[in-house]
C-alpha cells in the first residue's frame, strides 16, 4: 500500500507537467476554449483515474470518501498553505473576487446535489430495504445536472466572454496567470490601476509575452500527448494496486477506514498540486493559486464525481451514487461555509491561512476516531 501510494506522486508530477505543456501550447496558438476545456478535463487526472478505477472495481465507498477528502484538502490545505506562504513577504494579499465568489457559489451547488439525495435517503418514508430506486434516480439526475453546470462554467470563462469589453480597472498580470485561466476574475478588482487592454483576449495575449521561460511550452505537442497518455496509464495501474491493498493500513496500523479515505489518500494523491501551489504563491502571490485551489474543487465536484456516478450507472455498479454518509456531508458543508465566509473581503492575511489549516486538523482529529 505504501509503495503504491508513494508511486503515484511522481506519476502525478509527470502528468501535471504534460497537462501544463499542452495547455500552454494551445494558449500560444490562440485556442482559449480548447485550452480551458483540456485543463478542465485533465486538470485533476489523479483523482479522475482513481475514482473511475475504484468505481469499476466495485469500491464505490472508497471513491466517494477519497473525492470528498480531496475537496476538503484543496479548500483547506491547499488554500491555507498558499495564504501562509504568500503572506510571508506580503502584508495583505488581494485575489480575483469574481472567480473566487463564482467558484464558492458553485461549491454550494455541488453541496446541494449531495445533501438532497442523502437527506432523501435518510428521511423519506418511501425508501425501504426493498426499494432503492428513488435515491438512485435522484443521484443520476443530480450527476447530469452537475455535468451540465460544468460545461456552462467552461463555456462562460473560455468562450462566450473572451471578447467582453470592460471599463473596470484591472491589475497587471503576474507570470503564469494566463495558464490558470482566470483572467476574467481580474476584472472585478476596481481599486487597482488600469491596464491598456479592453478585452480578455488582449489580456491573455499580453500575459503570454510576460511569462517566464519555465512557463512556456517545453516539448512538441505530440511528445506531451504521449507523456500524458503514458502517465494516465501508470496512474490507473497505481490506483489498482492501491485499491488491492486499501485494507492493509486498517489491519496493520489500526487506522480507521474514514481516516485513510478522507485524510491520507487525498493528501498523497494531490500532494504535487499542494506543493506547487504553495511554492508558486510565495513567488506570485495568492491571485495565481486561487484557481489552483478552487479550480480543482470545481473540477472534482462538477466533473470527476458526477462522471464517476454516471460511469457506475452505465456499468451497473451498485452503490456509486451521490448518497453520502451524514458525517462526510457535515464536514463538507462546514468546509464550504468557512470558504464562503472568508473570501468575502476581497483580500486576505496569512492568519486566515492558519484558520484553514486548523480547521483541517480539527477534521482530521475527528476522522481519526470515526469508524
Amino acid at each position: 500500500f505504501v509503495v503504491s501510494l508513494t508511486a503515484i506522486i511522481p506519476i502525478s508530477a509527470i502528468v501535471r507537467l504534460a497537462t501544463k505543456d499542452i495547455t500552454l501550447k494551445l494558449q500560444t496558438r490562440d485556442h482559449e476554449f480548447l485550452a480551458g476545456l483540456f485543463n478542465g478535463l485533465f486538470g485533476n487526472c489523479a483523482e479522475l483515474c482513481f475514482a473511475l478505477t475504484a468505481t469499476m472495481k466495485g469500491k464505490s465507498a472508497v471513491a466517494q470518501t477519497t473525492l470528498t477528502g480531496s475537496i476538503i484538502s484543496y479548500c483547506l490545505i491547499s488554500f491555507g498553505t498558499c495564504l501562509i506562504f504568500g503572506g510571508i513577504s506580503r502584508e495583505r494579499q488581494s485575489y480575483p473576487m469574481i472567480i473566487a465568489r463564482t467558484n464558492a457559489q458553485l461549491l454550494v451547488v455541488s453541496l446541494i446535489s449531495i445533501t438532497l439525495p442523502t437527506a432523501f435517503k435518510t428521511w423519506s418514508e418511501a425508501t425501504s430495504a426493498e426499494d432503492h430506486s428513488g435515491p438512485l434516480l435522484i443521484s443520476h439526475g443530480s450527476a447530469i445536472v452537475l455535468l451540465l453546470e460544468f460545461a456552462s462554467y467552461i463555456l462562460f470563462f473560455y468562450h462566450t466572454h473572451i471578447q467582453t469589453d470592460h471599463t473596470t480597472p484591472a491589475p497587471s498580470l503576474p507570470e503564469g496567470l494566463i495558464v490558470a485561466g482566470f483572467v476574467p476574475a481580474l476584472l472585478g478588482q476596481s481599486n487597482l490601476p488600469p491596464v491598456p487592454f479592453r478585452t480578455l483576449r488582449d489580456l491573455r495575449t499580453a500575459a503570454q509575452d510576460s511569462r517566464s521561460q519555465d512557463d512556456r511550452p517545453q516539448y512538441p505537442i505530440y511528445v506531451a500527448v504521449f507523456v500524458l497518455m503514458s502517465g494516465i496509464t501508470a496512474q490507473v495501474f497505481a490506483s489498482i494496486f492501491i485499491l488491492e491493498a486499501i485494507d492493509s493500513p486498517v489491519r496493520s496500523m489500526r487506522l480507521s477506514k474514514s481516516f485513510v479515505g478522507l485524510v491520507i489518500m487525498p493528501l498523497v494523491i494531490s500532494s504535487v498540486e499542494h506543493l506547487t501551489a504553495a511554492l508558486r504563491s510565495h513567488k506570485d502571490g495568492i491571485a495565481w493559486v486561487t484557481e489552483v485551489a478552487f479550480g480543482s474543487c470545481i473540477r472534482i465536484t462538477l466533473f470527476v464525481f458526477p462522471l464517476a456516478v454516471i460511469v457506475g450507472w452505465i456499468a451497473g455498479v451498485p452503490g456509486m451514487s451521490m448518497i453520502f454518509d451524514g458525517f462526510q456531508v457535515t464536514i463538507l458543508a462546514l468546509t464550504i461555509l468557512l470558504v464562503n465566509h472568508v473570501i468575502q473581503n476581497g483580500f486576505l492575511h496569512w492568519i486566515e491561512g492558519t484558520l484553514f489549516i486548523s480547521s483541517f486538523l480539527l477534521f482530521a482529529i475527528t476522522v481519526w476516531h470515526y469508524p
